[in-house]
Formats: C-alpha cells, sequence, structure tokens
C-alpha cells in the first residue's frame, strides 16, 4: 500500500466525492487552493482506492495538522474489494495503520482531525498513544414523510415555530445576494467570538455556493432581516452549515422556522438525509435535539508534543 500527496484536486475528487460527498467535490476542495493537502491511499502505483485530506498550519515556530475549516472531517474514504467480514475489517484495520502511521511520521507539534462518521475503527491511533474522543452529531431521516419528521419535534419547538409564524415573519429562499449573506454571518459569528476564518467564509460563500450545491433562507419582518439559514448539499445529504439571528429583534423562534424550512427544502431536493453537522456545544446540542433527529457518533483523534499537551490539558481537559 502506498500513500502519496495528489497535486490536482480533480483527480481526488474523481475518487472522493461518490463515497463522500460535497466534501470530496471539486468545488469544495477548491475553496482552499493549494494550502490544502491531499492524500491518495494507493493499492500500487496507479490504483488509488482512498485519500484524505488535512492543513498543515505553522505556530511559534511549530507544526500543526488540523482540519480545514467549516469541514467536519478528514474525508478519509477508501473503497474495498473484500469479500467477507474477516478480510474486510482486517482491510480496513491495514487502512487505518496506514493513515496512522502517515500522520505519526510528520512529527507536527499538535495533529487535531476528525473523521467521517462512518469510520470506527480507531484503534490503531489508541495504540500509539492518540486520545481519541467521540464527538457527535444529528441526522434526520428524510425517507420519512415531513409529517413524521415534524411528529418527532419537541412540543416547545413546535411552539416557538407557530408564534414565529403568528408574528408574521416571512421566510424566503435565496433572495439575498451571496456577498450580503456572508457579511451577516461575519458579523454574527464576531459577535459570538467564533473563529470567522473570514477568507474561506467569502470564498465557500462568494465562489462555492451556487443551486447545484446550496441554498440560503431568510426570515424578515417589515423588511427587517432576522435571521439567515445557510445549508450546503449533495444528492444524498443536506447539512446544515451555519445559521445565525437577529436577537435584537426579539422576536422568538426565528431560528426554528428557517431550519425546518431548510429541512423540508432537503426533503425537496431529494436527500436522504439532513445532518447538523457536529452538536458539541451544549446548547446548540439542545436546540438541534428538539428537532426529534437520531444521535450519531464520529471520532477525533489528538495528539500533542509533552509541553503542549500539559498545557491543554489544563485548556482542553476534554480533548486532552
Amino acid at each position: 500500500m502506498i500513500l502519496k500527496q495528489i497535486k490536482d484536486s480533480t483527480v481526488f475528487a474523481k475518487k472522493a466525492e461518490p463515497l463522500i460527498g460535497v466534501f470530496g467535490s471539486k468545488q469544495w476542495l477548491s475553496i482552499y487552493s493549494e494550502s490544502l493537502i491531499m492524500i491518495g491511499i494507493y493499492k500500487d502505483e496507479h490504483q488509488m482506492i482512498g485519500g484524505f485530506y488535512y492543513l498543515k498550519t505553522k505556530k511559534l515556530g511549530f507544526d500543526f495538522i488540523k482540519l480545514p475549516p467549516y469541514t467536519p472531517h478528514c474525508g478519509l474514504f477508501f473503497i474495498s474489494e473484500s469479500k467477507n467480514r474477516s478480510s474486510g475489517n482486517s482491510f480496513s484495520k491495514e487502512i487505518m495503520q496506514e493513515v496512522c502511521n502517515y500522520f505519526s511520521s510528520l512529527k507536527s507539534a499538535l495533529t487535531i482531525l476528525a473523521f467521517p462518521s462512518n469510520i470506527i475503527d480507531m484503534q490503531a491511533f489508541i495504540w500509539e498513544k492518540y486520545k481519541v474522543v467521540p464527538n457527535y452529531t444529528y441526522k434526520i431521516n428524510l425517507k420519512n414523510s415531513m409529517e413524521d419528521i415534524k411528529s418527532n419535534f419537541d412540543p416547545k419547538n413546535r411552539n416557538a415555530i407557530n408564534k414565529a409564524i403568528k408574528e408574521e415573519v416571512e421566510t424566503s429562499i435565496n433572495n439575498l445576494p451571496q456577498k450580503e449573506v456572508f457579511h451577516f454571518f461575519k458579523e454574527n459569528l464576531g459577535a459570538t467570538g467564533a473563529n470567522i476564518y473570514e477568507p474561506v467564509l467569502q470564498k465557500i460563500m462568494l465562489e462555492f455556493s451556487d443551486t447545484t450545491n446550496s441554498f440560503h433562507f431568510t426570515a424578515t419582518k417589515n423588511n427587517e432581516l432576522l435571521g439567515i439559514v445557510f445549508c450546503i448539499f449533495d444528492k444524498n445529504v443536506c447539512y446544515y452549515l451555519l445559521g445565525g439571528i437577529n436577537k435584537k429583534s426579539g422576536i422568538q423562534g426565528v431560528n426554528n422556522l428557517l431550519v425546518q424550512r431548510s429541512i423540508e427544502k432537503a426533503k425537496e431536493l431529494n436527500c436522504e438525509i439532513f445532518d447538523f453537522e457536529g452538536s458539541m456545544l451544549k446548547g446548540v446540542e439542545r436546540f438541534f435535539r428538539s428537532f426529534g433527529p437520531e444521535l450519531f457518533p464520529y471520532f477525533t483523534v489528538n495528539k500533542a508534543i509533552l509541553p503542549l499537551e500539559l498545557l491543554l490539558k489544563f485548556k482542553k481537559r476534554e480533548v486532552f
């Protein structure tokens, strides 16, 4: 098995997109330009059977390995030709060991990565003394009818949506120029103290986003913008990527209504899953849970050089 860097995102996307969807598409990968390191997993010199990607940054003279901003995982995918469970497990184990060995060989001061939720064998990383931490996301099965989906909403959530409707909150799809959507989220995220990664956010909104891969819903009343939800999608999954509200308006249920509209749109697009794309913040988790989705785990792997690990144990105890 051979692991080697791929410079052409078209080559990587041709194999990746059918298996990991929009986060493996050429349009998404192009957001990060040459800063994204794409690695192909080859059975031999020519047969690519998998791959993954990451960013490498430098701070205070140290190399850091991390995920691309706004991307939920490292994009790991691989194609198995195994015919039975034993050989399939062995093949998966071999792949994960090779991926683990690759990251260990980089000898970075800090490595923090997340894997797609279908990747569950983390033993290779555990054996190599990485910290393997479960994280969670919520998903809604869109094969169910909208009536069934809404029947699983928390009653308080339904009440909040009905209240927003009674307040004559209006929702519209794709009615704002993407530049205005970008500025809204730039200001909204900045007000919360979150990392904005402004150049990446700008590329997502102004270069990546079009009607074939994304949509946004706005909520307004009396021409006042109350909130926006922005989602991206592929043929199988719709991802809630960003949401924000105008807290000064004082109108309740705006975000609830926008999420419901987004779920309805995802179903209209024939997506099979609506993915809330990570639900680890306590308040955010509670909000997403109110839509009655199913909980899915995914894993992060973390490793740091000893002095940095000791420091992170105080600041990021949940990770280290």
